[in-house]
């Protein structure tokens, strides 16, 4: 066991396979079709945090590029390499255990990057602000850092729906620390600037933690990520600010 709490958590998480990284398909599913939209044939592309690998088989399923996948978690760098393995995709998807926190040094620089509520997991805004400068770092000139992050602000709309409809508010788990929006957007980087912010994932969450929790209290159940309703959300644009899951941005605006 490490003395690191938090890689413990991923560590033992890695047994559940599939589940390993979120219990929620349709929003992992949500959050990949936003990176998505994103990328190109013929990119080269890294992710940090890449957990069990499932957004990097999706993406190479559906562009032809190189994606270069990081991971503090020995035991998701090995169920990950079973994931890709099994895919038929060793030649396009290269994995390897490492800590960001420790700012490697990478062989090359990245036409895209990408995380999936991996900066969530680090401890202080000081440590997440560095980790977003060391990412943009690692970029070509002109390259896109996808910041796929869950955003304090979007819980708080959130929460204030939720009560209106007499729910108790949702808290962050306990090994996240949910970004402050006011803070990303402040960032000082000498190499990269915010472009964007979308909120993709407003009208799932409305539905899911809104709608169908409000639906399943009045019946005395407990809501089901898999409800008919939260699936809507796969076919209709982003409405509203309670988007809990953000995809901020970054272009890198000089070698």
């Amino acid at each position: 066991m490490s003395e690191d709490p938090i890689l413990n958590h991923w560590n033992q998480r890695a047994a559940l396979a599939e589940k390993s990284g979120s219990d929620d398909v349709i929003a992992k599913e949500i959050e990949t079709n936003a990176i998505s939209n994103h990328i190109r044939d013929g990119m080269v592309v890294a992710e940090f945090g890449c957990g069990n690998a499932a957004t990097a088989v999706n993406l190479r399923a559906r562009h032809d590029i190189e994606l270069y996948c990081f991971d503090f978690s020995p035991a998701m760098i090995e169920l990950a390499k079973a994931r890709v393995e099994q895919a038929g995709m060793t030649k396009h998807i290269h994995l390897e255990v490492c800590d960001i926190r420790k700012e490697p040094k990478q062989p090359l620089n990245f036409d895209a990057i990408y995380t999936e509520r991996m900066i969530i997991n680090l401890p202080d805004w000081n440590t997440q602000a560095n980790a977003i400068r060391y990412l943009t770092r690692n970029l070509k000139s002109g390259g896109t850092y996808l910041m796929c992050e869950n955003s304090a602000n979007g819980l708080d709309e959130l929460n204030a729906l939720r009560a209106s409809v007499g729910l108790e508010p949702i808290a962050p788990p306990w090994h996240n620390l949910y970004l402050i929006d006011e803070l990303v957007a402040s960032l000082e980087s000498p190499e990269a600037e915010l472009v964007d912010v979308e909120m993709f994932s407003a009208t799932y969450y409305f539905l899911s933690r809104v709608v169908n929790a409000s639906l399943a209290a009045r019946e005395g159940k407990s809501p089901s990520y898999d409800a008919p309703v939260n699936s809507l959300a796969l076919r209709l644009p982003p409405m509203g600010q309670c988007a809990q899951g953000k995809l901020w941005v970054f272009r890198k605006i000089h070698a």
